[in-house]
């Protein structure tokens, strides 16, 4: 399948993040520094896009993504408005995980940590996801943004890591090795992964 051209953002940092808790479907605030990388977010993609009217803006509702598209909006003089909220590209389910942090998982949770850990693309969290079931909802929503000509979203490392991995027909393996700092913009085009000055 041809993909339209995608301006791939990861919100900025958070409290959680910075404490290193999973996140997931919890919120956490952004920090200082977190508004700080969604402003310069933007900047590069009105250094990038000549006409603000032909590309479609999708965000995760979760809070944290959210605010960074407001963010990104408001320094680009964008209604807010033409952001389209979508629960298919919402954050990874942690489960039981989900606000703990990575050391308290693994004494806790040392059964389930360990399973993750030795097949995280299949392994189900308990109340939670696998990458294997992120993927089929990110299918449905590619589908549905195919005849689209350039869209710019707004996300979280685990959707746009899965994302790339789809773009691009990845292994399982080298997708689960992709990363993506809060403040890396990237652009899929082509078939080929741009980072975006």
């Amino acid at each position: 399948m041809i993909y339209p051209t995608i301006f791939l953002v990861r919100h900025g940092e958070t409290v959680w993040n910075l404490e290193g808790r999973y996140q997931g479907k919890k919120n956490s605030s952004l920090t200082l520094k977190g508004e700080s990388q969604a402003k310069a977010n933007a900047i590069k993609l009105g250094n990038n896009i000549i006409n603000f009217d032909e590309v479609k803006i999708y965000a995760s509702p979760l809070g944290r993504a959210r605010d960074t598209a407001f963010i990104i909006c408001d320094e680009l003089d964008i209604d807010r408005d033409k952001i389209i909220f979508d629960k298919r590209i919402e954050e990874f389910d942690y489960g039981i995980f989900e606000g703990q942090l990575k050391s308290f998982c693994q004494t806790k949770y040392v059964t389930e940590f360990n399973a993750r850990e030795a097949d995280k693309w299949n392994y189900q969290i308990e109340n939670g996801e696998s990458y294997e079931i992120v993927t089929k909802r990110l299918k449905f929503w590619l589908e549905a943004i195919k005849d689209e000509k350039m869209v710019i979203l707004i996300a979280h490392e685990m959707i746009n890591r899965a994302l790339r991995g789809l773009y691009f027909n990845f292994e399982h393996e080298k997708t689960l090795k992709l990363r993506q700092p809060n403040e890396l913009l990237l652009l899929l085009k082509n078939q080929e992964e741009i980072i975006v000055t």
